[in-house]
């Protein structure tokens, strides 16, 4: 895949894309100040063909979908052959979990977690505990969430 180094016009396109995926070439015109649809279109074709843009998705409402309870989760695992791919699938295999990220450090992962009631809390994290190559974990319900944007770095 070619390298490819977005000017300020497609850090506009992507900002404005971030902030809604399903914009018409129109509007993003509108927003975005280049006068042309077709160069527009072919500024996305390009960031699409070097893997930049690399699909759309969705940004769900937890709490309207009944889901009350959104905790982080610490995990330290026991260092060992293969460990982080044997960890990461066990953790990926609990449903809950939306967000599973390895770190170098202290802790070996970051879990984010959404489940729907504290009953369901305490299964999510028995389910975790129970993984025999986690050493430990330490998790904190998040009461408020201030920033979810993707596009943050475009702000430079």
């Amino acid at each position: 895949m070619q390298k490819f180094f977005p000017d300020n016009l497609d850090k506009k396109i992507l900002k404005a894309l971030c902030n809604n995926s399903n914009m018409s070439l129109s509007e993003l015109r509108k927003k975005t100040g280049i006068l042309s649809e077709s160069a527009l279109s072919r500024r996305i074709k390009k960031m699409k063909d070097t893997g930049i843009i690399q699909g759309q998705r969705l940004i769900l409402n937890y709490e309207r979908l009944g889901y009350e309870f959104q905790i982080i989760a610490f995990v330290k695992a026991q260092y060992g052959p293969g460990y982080v791919d044997i960890v990461a699938e066990k953790i990926r295999k609990i449903k809950g979990v939306t967000s599973l990220t390895f770190l170098l450090g202290d802790i070996d992962f970051v879990v984010s977690i959404i489940c729907k009631s504290k009953d369901e809390y305490a299964l999510i994290l028995e389910q975790l505990t129970n993984i025999e190559e986690i050493e430990r974990s330490d998790s904190r319900t998040v009461l408020k969430n201030f920033k979810e944007n993707s596009a943050g770095f475009l702000d430079e």
